[in-house]
């Protein structure tokens, strides 16, 4: 095996599985970051034999379909404040995509990555299988004295994913400094900015637009997880390699799929009714989970802390939990030094399921 495919992590949910085989019910899955919501456009919506068949059945143009293209870039303009054109935009089959060409066309082998913790867990797993080394650093506060020689790039998920934590202006403007004076590109991971529920969302590039990469998601926005559709925004530039990334791994992004985000874009009330849902989900969560979590300004999760129960490190925990049919992110996944966490998504099932899940959870920890 190469070096890739023998460092890249695993599955972080093998050993919770084990466990989850010893339930005879009905598990509840709060470890996915995903939506029980009906999508903000389906694909048996479309009439597809309106459309031209040499637009759905032909390759694509590796930039993106035209009216998708288009409408992000409008959607850019008003929604995020760049001064952006189609030169800027490259979808990509998800964001996932959009950070591995985005790493790939800044960084090279044995450059550093400075991961701000927790994170997304796969980029780490992007970094290093490009043979980038992560420097996880635990809060914006802790940047600058992480960066080195080799340093290259900074990532940063604002709303965050695990914690739901948002950058506020001051924050911003201390990573777009030091960006700036060791002349660093900046990841930004903006796939919640729609569930934004007690502080308003700022978009980084706004602030930096000539050092920044940013990286949306029709999954999280519009409920489309399954059709794998993203894009990233950025100086001309580094689009332009990144097109080219895009070109040599998956030449397009099926159509089709372009086609029902496009769709979803022309939906003007899915964004606030699916934020009152959220927000009303994350509220009842937090109040019903006996487990200590802070109340997350956005996102879609509950970081929990369970070190009361199992001091550093919670899989303990969340192997009982899954014996009881419910399963919850261990924090292992987002950072060394969140092993005392979990993440509970509290989008992914409706609210019945979401109380009964928490129920369960509830009972194990009275049992400890």
């Amino acid at each position: 095996m190469s070096s890739a495919g023998r460092d890249v992590p695993a599955s972080i949910f093998a050993r919770l599985r084990e466990h989850l085989a010893t339930f005879p019910g009905d598990f509840i899955p709060l470890q996915i970051g995903d939506t029980h919501l009906a999508p903000a456009h389906a694909l048996d919506a479309i009439e597809w034999t309106a459309m031209p068949a040499a637009e759905i059945y032909t390759y694509g143009t590796p930039a993106g379909w035209d009216p998708l293209v288009g409408a992000i870039v409008a959607k850019a303009r008003s929604k995020n404040g760049l001064d952006v054109t189609a030169a800027n935009v490259q979808v990509t089959v998800g964001t996932t995509h959009a950070l591995h060409c985005a790493v790939q066309a800044v960084c090279d082998p044995g450059d550093e990555l400075i991961l701000v913790t927790p994170h997304w867990p796969l980029i780490k797993g992007i970094a290093i299988g490009h043979a980038v080394t992560p420097i996880e650093v635990v809060g914006v506060a802790n940047l600058e004295r992480a960066v080195t020689a080799k340093t290259t790039a900074i990532y940063v998920a604002s709303p965050n994913n695990p914690d739901g934590a948002m950058l506020d202006g001051a924050q911003v403007g201390e990573l777009v400094r030091i960006a700036r004076a060791h002349d660093l590109w900046i990841l930004s991971d903006e796939v919640y900015e729609d569930y934004v529920y007690d502080l308003p969302h700022i978009s980084i590039a706004s602030r930096a637009p000539e050092r920044t990469i940013t990286t949306f998601s029709f999954a999280k926005s519009y409920a489309q997880a399954g059709l794998r559709v993203g894009y990233a925004l950025g100086p001309e530039p580094v689009i332009t390699a990144m097109r080219k990334l895009v070109n040599h791994s998956v030449y397009n992004v099926p159509v089709a799929m372009q086609v029902a985000a496009y769709r979803a874009m022309q939906e003007p009330l899915f964004l606030a009714a699916a934020r009152d849902r959220y927000r009303a989900a994350r509220d009842r969560a937090r109040a019903r989970l006996t487990a200590p979590a802070a109340t997350p300004p956005g996102g879609a999760y509950l970081w929990v802390d369970f070190s009361q129960w199992s001091g550093d490190d919670c899989m303990a925990v969340l192997e009982k939990i899954a014996a009881q049919g419910v399963l919850l992110a261990p924090g292992s996944a987002f950072g060394d030094a969140c092993t005392a966490h979990a993440r509970l998504c509290f989008t992914g099932v409706d609210e019945v399921r979401l109380d009964e899940g928490i129920d369960r959870i509830n009972r194990v920890l009275a049992a400890w």
